[in-house]
């Protein structure tokens, strides 16, 4: 180990245990000369690694001293932006509502929008947000799936010193952490329980502007393609934000798309219910004479007339998760490894809305 290693970590023991605490001078350089038999490049180069990592600053003429995490933070914005596609129904409350337990006990103020998953409604909440004291913005893209014009109004708030760090969704094309669900890994776990049931003639309901959709078609393709399962394009039907809650305009073309099929996967749980509803206004049961599986496993999931099957989408706690990320990101110092996106794990939850096929 270098000796000037040596002797930085020997400063970091010390700033750990306590030995030199909160606004402490350390050792001068000439006490440290001498206690490690070096010479004065080497001690510098030490006190440089410490510097780097945020623990101590230097005064000039007095020496070095450990930094205040709290001296640091004061002065600073204490606001976090909270940016979701929408804010009072489906999973959004619990996932806010883990968002705002953590940051509120951590002492930041949190400030929430939402855009409707509407491109000019998140122009204009960027817009405003780049004229205030920001310090971070936990975000939910805006059709992810598609090309966004709001990606300079993004890297002006990373000019500024702002934290970005997104949420469900995020876009590629810039460098940002994101907390999310394994949305690939759903999709795959899906046709993998499907396949177990017994069922091959498969198909789908998904989603085609947000990235998630097209994370869950890609798993969801890739075990079907294992299991030697031929593709169909003309099994699936894709929709976009616009459509949701109106499956009715398209309602013939589900009809003929799903028609022989003995199973389909849903995007959600919103676009499962919706089609149940409308296969009960044509004669179709679920599951006798077509199963449905979904995402996210919701309330909706329990509260219909058919109970979902549905890949459980960890909600609060990925609330939870992204505020303690948000708080790492606005608390590093230099020197420390950049947070990293972060996926959750999934697990089905089996209910009725599945049957087994005859072998």
């Amino acid at each position: 180990m270098p000796k000037y290693q040596r002797i930085a970590e020997w400063l970091q023991q010390k700033i750990a245990d306590g030995t030199y605490g909160p606004g402490d001078k350390l050792p001068s350089e000439q006490e440290l000369r001498e206690q490690f038999d070096v010479s004065r490049q080497t001690v510098r180069s030490a006190l440089a690694v410490l510097e780097e990592e945020g623990l101590i600053y230097g005064r000039q003429g007095s020496g070095s001293f450990v930094r205040d995490p709290a001296e640091e933070e004061a002065g600073k914005s204490r606001r976090i932006a909270v940016v979701t596609t929408y804010v009072d129904n489906y999973i959004f409350p619990k996932i806010i509502q883990g968002i705002e337990q953590v940051l509120s006990e951590a002492d930041f103020q949190v400030q929430i929008s939402f855009t409707n998953n509407q491109v000019q409604r998140e122009t204009e909440i960027l817009e405003s947000l780049l004229e205030q004291d920001l310090r971070g913005l936990i975000v939910e893209a805006v059709k992810s799936a598609l090309p966004n014009p709001n990606l300079p109004l993004y890297k002006r708030l990373l000019e500024k010193g702002v934290q970005v760090l997104f949420l469900n969704s995020g876009y590629p094309q810039l460098d940002c952490p994101k907390a999310a669900l394994n949305d690939w890994e759903a999709g795959r776990l899906a046709a993998r329980y499907l396949l177990e049931m017994g069922h091959r003639e498969i198909g789908g309901l998904l989603k085609s502007d947000d990235g998630q959709g097209l994370l869950r078609y890609e798993g969801f393709l890739s075990e079907l393609k294992a299991a030697g399962i031929k593709m169909d394009d003309n099994r699936f039907v894709w929709y976009d934000t616009g459509d949701s809650g109106h499956f009715d305009w398209m309602e013939q073309r589900i009809l003929n798309r799903f028609a022989g099929l003995s199973a389909v996967l849903c995007y959600n749980d919103a676009a499962a219910v919706e089609l149940i509803e409308l296969l009960g206004r044509n004669g179709i049961r679920v599951p006798e004479d077509l199963s449905v599986i979904s995402i996210d496993d919701t309330d909706l999931a329990v509260f219909g007339d058919v109970e979902l099957t549905s890949v459980h989408h960890p909600k609060e706690k990925l609330g939870e998760k992204a505020a303690e990320m948000m708080l790492a990101m606005v608390r590093q110092r230099g020197g420390q490894q950049e947070i990293k996106s972060y996926e959750f794990d999934v697990w089905l939850a089996e209910r009725a809305s599945v049957r087994q096929m005859r072998t």
